[in-house]
């Protein structure tokens, strides 16, 4: 004996039914996870129209983001404290730099193995200098 809902049209109608909950659910909230502050648009910028503001300004920015997160309780996104100390390492500031490194790896570990390549490779171009 058959069912009187075919499987084609009972798996379309429940299927559609799943993609609208789904969906829905999904669009529940337009919270962001993270704040990204300026960020973005600096990366957008540093493509797009190279030079536009220089290593200090970007630093300004980038902290002017990190204490705003911070005042509002926000987690600051992935890779600006790692852009950060690329912004310090440029501009000579080693030591903040190394913080900066430190304080990404803290928030995301998952970033571990990368930091860490870097500070072992900044060592030996540093023991390489050396010489």
């Amino acid at each position: 004996r058959r069912s009187l809902c075919w499987p084609p049209t009972c798996l379309n109608s429940t299927a559609a039914a799943w993609n609208y909950t789904l969906k829905s659910l999904g669009c529940a909230t337009n919270e962001e996870i993270y704040y990204w502050g300026e960020y973005e648009q600096l990366i957008y910028d540093s493509y797009i129209n190279p030079g536009t503001a220089d290593t200090l300004t970007q630093i300004e920015k980038l902290n002017s983001d990190l204490q705003e997160a911070e005042a509002l309780g926000k987690k600051v996104a992935p890779g600006i404290y790692a852009h950060l100390a690329l912004l310090y390492a440029a501009d000579g500031k080693d030591s903040h730099s190394k913080q900066a490194l430190n304080q990404e790896k803290a928030l995301y570990p998952e970033s571990k193995i990368f930091i860490d390549g870097m500070f072992i490779r900044a060592a030996k171009n540093n023991k390489e200098k050396q010489l």
